[in-house]
């Protein structure tokens, strides 16, 4: 654009300025021909310092054309552009301005293939003065600067590329790390974090703000994952307790199913006199009796269970003689032992306080009798062993002879109904619910409990808090 302006106005511009400089020696001229310090050797050094000052070519003749005053130019090129100006009608010189003292004219000489300003005037004292100024330089100027812009608007291309390129990448560089920080978390990769620079400016605090909104991004997914588990697990929780409580009405209907029928059997049997003679009564009531005891084992044993798993046991912590309630059970059961043959012991037998719930703890232990009672088989053998552990702890076990328990049963004895024998259960009239009591009442006392296989039958064990009214030495 420089150089199409350039091309265009600086000629004319260029010949503007020519002609003032013409027209201002003319006058300064005009003025030293009045004063009288124009002629003369001794004025021969200011005017050629005039002429020169305003790159213009002087001469000053008489009407004869005899030279007065001239610059350091060959007077016979000057004359024969005066007669040329003057004489020539070839349409080479072109009149610009006119005016009662002078003529200014532009002309272009073929001869020399060059182009003037030319001024011709008279003085005041009526020597006519010629002033000439070369144009064709003013052209190749042009030509130069147009060229000298063309290279600086190459090199000032060249290097403002660079330059550009350099300078974009360090403002676009906030940009892209942020571009490729969003995607990052769009991917719900929150590690992504935005590090500002080292001048802060506005793209450092957009920076900030997307790390923050990385930051409760991250923590609203984190407390959406959450309630989503919490609902899955309440999901599977409400899954699970519909599923218990279905199996629990289908256990209790069938663990009372049989009684009620044999009870109402032998009861109509009764009504209609089926038995006249009174031992056959005798043994339809005993049945009867049986089967209504069973019941209300079965319906105390789950209303303790139910009281355990709701929490709405209340515990009775207190010192007790945990040796004299152990010896309660056994003597309860004696008629058990002498009906079934079996050998009862109780090893490591010693005056033994506990702290925990008598009532409790009563029926744990007559929950692991009861059971070692029905399963005991072979030797008839049922042991009652102390161990006084550390932690001031003692560790109570039930032992019986008999088959081993399946492993494939074991981790589930401790649920309601389960029964690992059905057979043998249905037999002594188990309900299934009697080591899911003993589960339920050492996870409230917060005690172990556990079951082993023996090589010679099964051992059930429970552990207590000791009291300080035991004595005992304790092993490990």
């Amino acid at each position: 654009m420089v150089c199409i302006l350039t091309s265009i106005f600086l000629g004319d511009y260029y010949n503007y300025e020519k002609r003032k400089d013409l027209e201002e020696v003319f006058k300064i001229i005009s003025e030293r021909c009045e004063e009288g310090t124009l002629y003369g050797e001794e004025y021969g050094v200011d005017n050629l310092a005039l002429f020169d000052r305003h790159a213009v070519s002087v001469m000053v003749t008489e009407a004869d054309g005899d030279p007065l005053v001239a610059s350091n130019v060959n007077t016979n090129i000057l004359n024969e552009q005066l007669n040329h100006t003057l004489l020539s009608d070839d349409g080479t010189t072109k009149l610009l301005k006119s005016t009662h003292n002078y003529r200014i004219v532009s002309q272009v000489i073929p001869s020399v293939d060059d182009s003037f300003l030319l001024l011709i005037g008279v003085l005041p004292d009526s020597n006519i003065v010629f002033i000439q100024a070369t144009t064709s330089a003013m052209e190749e100027s042009i030509h130069i600067t147009n060229r000298f812009f063309l290279f600086m608007v190459v090199l000032d291309s060249v290097i403002a590329i660079f330059v550009g390129k350099f300078l974009i990448s360090i403002f676009t560089r906030p940009l892209f790390d942020l571009i490729s920080i969003t995607k990052r978390i769009s991917n719900f990769d929150f590690d992504a974090t935005y590090h500002p620079q080292l001048i802060y400016n506005e793209m450092d605090d957009l920076g900030e703000h997307v790390n923050e909104m990385s930051i409760t991004l991250k923590r609203a997914i984190d407390q959406l994952q959450a309630a989503n588990e919490s609902l899955k697990h309440d999901l599977e929780l409400k899954d699970e307790t519909e599923k218990m409580r279905k199996e629990f009405v289908s256990n209790v209907s069938h663990e009372l199913k049989t009684p009620i029928a044999l009870i109402q059997g032998y009861a109509e049997g009764l009504q209609e006199g089926i038995m006249e003679d009174e031992v056959s009564r005798q043994i339809y009531l005993d049945i009867i009796i049986d089967e209504a005891n069973k019941m209300n084992r079965l319906v105390r044993e789950m209303l303790i269970l139910n009281q355990l798993e709701a929490g709405q046991m209340d515990l009775d912590l207190v010192d007790f003689n945990l040796t004299e309630m152990i010896d309660s059970v056994v003597d309860s059961n004696r008629i058990n032992f002498e009906a079934q043959n079996i050998t009862y012991s109780f090893i490591n037998k010693a005056e033994c306080y506990v702290k925990a719930d008598e009532f409790l703890v009563e029926q744990v232990f007559t929950n692991f009798i009861s059971n070692a009672i029905h399963y005991v088989m072979n030797e008839n053998i049922i042991t009652v062993r102390y161990d006084f552990m550390k932690r001031g702890k003692v560790r109570i076990s039930v032992f019986n002879s008999g088959n081993n328990i399946a492993k494939k049963d074991i981790k589930h004895i401790w649920e309601k109904f389960y029964k690992a024998d059905k057979a043998r259960s249905r037999e002594y009239g188990g309900s299934g619910i009697g080591l899911s009591v003993v589960k339920a009442t050492m996870d409230l006392l917060h005690e172990k409990f556990g079951v082993e296989n023996l090589p010679n039958g099964v051992e059930f064990w429970f552990e207590l808090s000791l009291s300080k009214d035991t004595k005992i030495k304790e092993n490990s």
